[in-house]
């Protein structure tokens, strides 16, 4: 089999690795990127003025297995990487630094710290550690907080100060506004700071040591990178034909499957070819289109100037809506140095992103309580600037969410041989990028094996092999195998 994967970001490449872990010697693959690099959003750089590393991209991974099997933590293990555990409990709001519960009652009140306590308490009742590990669409979809809005769910915290605690805390993760997503969605956030339900981590050297380590794995695959994909349609012979720009030509090749490995924004960037094939994709985009920003602005400072004041990997700070900050130095050796890194959310990152980097780099350290913003004009040394515009999305999984087979098989009758991956689909993470690319390699299995199958018993009629002695129906039995396969 010939198989196609356009998209050499985390999803294209754990996409591959597992074809090549599945199918062993019976596929071989080519992957297109549009960029000279592949690992997409998993990206880690240097400053210029000191060898200090930042993460430009993908800030860190959940570790899910206090709950169960977590698939993510075991590639990592088996890559041989190393791992740096993440924590933080700090908020500054108002200038005042909140460490934990016991500055919450000080400076604020122990009305407030009751309202946060209650408003967590009523989280983790409408979802179980084991519910939030297991999830499915039918259980999501029947959610009550799911067909509300996630501004309506902080709403009824009674305490102004409490309900601004918690939107500056999940607003980062959320990379939207409140009214923008439901409820569950904010809820699935939320629980991100009560302890049972996870546990955050960044791999030592950098996060994307996990790019580089999947792509130095994959024997079979061939990665052609400055090639944008610019459309995909089905030959009369049931292969598929992928056209892509190189060098101002376009070029093409023909596959027995794609996987569309592509973030959800650049998905209605790709010609969709035949009508049964354009309309399922404008359907699937417009199931999905919930733009989320991110813009990190990351800055390297002589000397880790907060140390005595903030501890933690990171702090939450009620500045541009909220945003998280990023200790670097937590995570990376950064010698006498100190890295702070912004990661700007929603409606601010995308507004903000239109200023140059020198405003950007004002307005962050502006941004900081006194005294620490006149230590952080003094101590600049150098900022760097990512933009990721529409690169999450903000209500992962749709909604209603989509049954999973339907989201990675977007036109089963016509094209069942394209398959759809990522982390959009899921709960965009690097743990749901993976999930995806797992499932859609199973349907993938079970395309396979029906091929097999029909290439060995007729299609209809009877005889041999007809179950029952009845005609042979592949649009049932289809069901059945893939069913099984997943199984």
């Amino acid at each position: 089999m010939n198989v196609a994967i356009a998209g050499g970001g985390p999803g294209g490449l754990l996409t591959a690795n597992f074809l090549e872990e599945k199918f062993k010697d019976t596929c071989n693959i080519t992957m297109f990127d549009a960029s000279e690099r592949t690992g997409g959003k998993i990206m880690t750089r240097r400053f210029e003025s000191a060898p200090v590393l930042y993460e430009a991209g993908a800030a860190e991974l959940y570790d899910y297995s206090a709950t169960g099997p977590d698939p993510l933590r075991q590639l990592v293990r088996s890559l041989g990487l190393k791992t740096v555990p993440m924590d933080s409990r700090t908020v500054i709001l108002d200038g005042r630094i909140l460490r934990g519960r016991t500055d919450i009652r000080r400076l604020c009140g122990r009305d407030t710290l009751a309202a946060i306590d209650a408003f967590r308490r009523r989280c983790a009742e409408a979802l179980t550690p084991g519910q939030y590990y297991e999830g499915s669409p039918r259980s999501d979809n029947a959610h009550p907080w799911a067909h509300r809005s996630c501004e309506e769910i902080l709403n009824e915290v009674p305490d102004a100060t409490a309900r601004k605690y918690l939107r500056v805390a999940a607003h980062s993760d959320l990379a939207t506004e409140p009214h923008l997503t439901n409820g569950l969605n904010g809820l699935k956030n939320f629980l991100m700071d009560v302890p049972g339900y996870m546990q955050i981590y960044s791999i030592e050297g950098g996060n994307e040591m996990l790019a580089t380590r999947v792509r130095e794995r994959l024997a079979r695959t061939r990665i052609e990178t400055g090639a944008r994909v610019t459309r995909i349609q089905r030959n009369s012979d049931d292969t598929y034909r992928l056209y892509y720009r190189r060098d101002h030509a376009t070029q093409h090749g023909d596959f027995d499957a794609v996987f569309a490995a592509l973030p959800h924004n650049w998905l209605g960037a790709v010609q969709w070819g035949g009508e049964e094939l354009e309309r399922a994709m404008r359907r699937h985009v417009a199931c999905y289109d919930r733009p989320a920003h991110y813009l990190r602005v990351s800055t390297l400072f002589c000397e880790p100037f907060w140390r005595d004041l903030i501890p933690g990997s990171w702090f939450m700070l009620d500045a541009f809506g909220g945003c998280c900050v990023y200790d670097e130095g937590a995570r990376h050796d950064v010698g006498e140095y100190g890295v702070l890194s912004w990661l700007l959310a929603g409606s601010d990152a995308l507004s903000l992103g239109n200023l140059d980097d020198a405003a950007l780099t004002a307005m962050t350290l502006d941004s900081l309580p006194e005294p620490l913003a006149a230590q952080a004009r003094c101590a600049w040394m150098e900022t760097k600037v990512h933009r990721w515009m529409a690169s999450v999305n903000g209500l992962p999984g749709g909604s209603p969410v989509e049954e999973t087979r339907h989201a990675h098989l977007p036109e089963p009758e016509h094209h069942p041989g394209l398959f759809l991956v990522g982390d959009y689909l899921f709960d965009s993470t690097l743990n749901g990028t993976l999930d995806s690319a797992d499932f859609a390699t199973d349907l993938f299995e079970a395309w396979m094996l029906e091929r097999e199958m029909a290439a060995s018993v007729p299609v209809t009629g009877y005889g041999e092999g007809a179950p029952g002695g009845e005609a042979w129906d592949w649009s049932f039995d289809g069901e059945y195998v893939r069913d099984r396969v997943r199984a």
